[in-house]
């Protein structure tokens, strides 16, 4: 797909949003660079007990990249979660106080408090909502359009001194990937019109220097009465079937690349191989698939419903467990030096964590932590656990079950939306993600 065809994706904006948003995400001073980081917070006391806001009462609006909810109205509250800019949340008719705030305190759905000012707006005709309007798609498998850049390729910024104009403030690396929300035509510092992507930081990317990043279309498998444990997968090429009778072994037809196998659990040794019957009658070499197979000894919190993920680096997969009940197993790449110190290299540290924060995207994560040679901006589906690491989406390679990267943990987009929307606890409406959330979580399990 060309340039044309990334931007045939994305919902046009008019000039007037569009270059306000540009100003005001960085022009004020709570604007993306006084952010809170992921899973910040403080701890306070006297939390008011003020009524929910009504769904369909009035709105309060985000307008920069990350406008903080707090527990309290006050500027040392404990952070809840964060809005985005463009996102509408509903709120109070009138501010709590205006103690520290001078637009006041207004409490939003579903609790908390937010500060309207430099970061968020009664006012709904403020030019960056217009311009940030694009909102996340949460029922798709990404939850915005996502390019690559071909090649190295300018950052802009727009130019308050021109009319229609834009200034260069960086460079984007070739391979990058990141979220493009709007568009723009706009004079670049050589005076030359160029169609711009519009990013959720409020900057511009030239469009003739991206192309789509939709990633893999790998997914995972509901384990439910027509798929149970245990499963194969292919994470190889060149993999075939066999026939195996009367202790010898013949070629069948070849399978496909991250092929899902139902196997019956038995097994044949033909000299020194093991094969894995599937529940078709034909045979997989062991060191030819992924085995994934039902736990047989379960952590202590394994009890009732509890949601939790257990993650092996070796296989490279991960099967997620509501007590002791197995609902879906899929692949995942773990850091590319699987089994080496963590502190050290690039691998997944092991251990029992915390789901702690849960983001649509990660908004303030360094775009240079997931890769090395490239940056990933807007990370989608991003889970953050109490190890540091995250569980995300990757929409530029296609080697899950295999590892890859610096320590997280990838998912195809597909996977990674289905374990967004299932891990708790959940985001609320109009939020962009949660921080240091309390009560139940989502716990996961890494082990080799």
């Amino acid at each position: 797909m060309t340039a044309q065809g990334v931007m045939a994706g994305i919902q046009l904006r008019a000039w007037v949003g569009v270059a306000a948003a540009a100003g005001v995400l960085f022009g004020c001073n709570g604007g993306a660079d006084d952010a809170p980081g992921l899973s910040k917070a403080a701890g306070d006391q006297g939390i008011p007990n003020v009524p929910t806001p009504p769904e369909n009462g009035p709105k309060l609006g985000a307008i920069a990249e990350v406008v903080p909810v707090l527990e309290r109205p006050s500027q040392t509250g404990r952070q809840l979660g964060y809005l985005h800019a463009g996102a509408l949340v509903a709120r109070s008719e009138e501010p709590y106080s205006k103690e520290g705030c001078e637009g006041g305190w207004y409490a939003v759905r579903p609790k908390g408090f937010v500060c309207a000012g430099d970061t968020a707006t009664t006012d709904l005709s403020h030019p960056t909502l217009a311009a940030m309007a694009q909102t996340p798609k949460l029922e798709q498998t990404l939850p915005y359009t996502y390019a690559r850049a071909r090649k190295e390729t300018p950052i802009y910024e727009r130019d308050a001194d021109k009319d229609n104009a834009v200034k260069e403030v960086g460079k984007l690396r070739p391979r990058s990937t990141l979220a493009i929300v709007g568009s723009w035509s706009a004079l670049d510092p050589e005076g030359k019109m160029q169609r711009l992507g519009l990013t959720t930081n409020g900057r511009f990317v030239r469009a003739t220097d991206l192309e789509p990043s939709t990633g893999s279309e790998f997914r995972g498998v509901a384990v439910d009465g027509k798929n149970d444990l245990p499963l194969g997968f292919v994470v190889k090429r060149g993999i075939r079937f066999w026939e195996v009778e009367k202790g010898e072994a013949d070629k069948l037809g070849k399978l496909d690349y991250h092929t899902i196998l139902t196997l019956t659990g038995r097994f044949r040794t033909v000299g020194p191989l093991k094969y894995w019957a599937t529940t078709d009658n034909k045979y997989v070499r062991h060191r030819d698939v992924t085995a994934v197979r039902r736990r047989n000894t379960y952590p202590d919190f394994a009890v009732a419903d509890q949601k939790w993920i257990d993650v092996s680096i070796i296989t490279g997969s991960a099967v997620f467990y509501e007590g002791r009940k197995p609902v879906f197993a899929t692949l995942v790449s773990v850091g590319r030096d699987r089994l080496g110190d963590p502190q050290t290299s690039a691998s997944t540290a092991q251990g029992t964590f915390d789901v702690v924060g849960k983001h649509i995207t990660a908004a303030k994560l360094d775009p240079k932590s997931a890769e090395d040679y490239h940056e990933t901006y807007d990370l989608p589906w991003a889970i953050e656990l109490s190890s540091g690491q995250l569980i995300h989406g990757a929409t530029w390679h296609d080697r899950f079950g295999i590892e890859h990267g610096k320590g997280n943990i990838q998912l195809s987009p597909a996977d990674a939306a289905r374990t967004w929307a299932w891990v708790e606890p959940d985001v609320p409406a109009g939020w962009h993600g949660v921080t240091g959330p309390a009560g139940r979580k989502t716990i996961v399990v890494v082990r080799k």
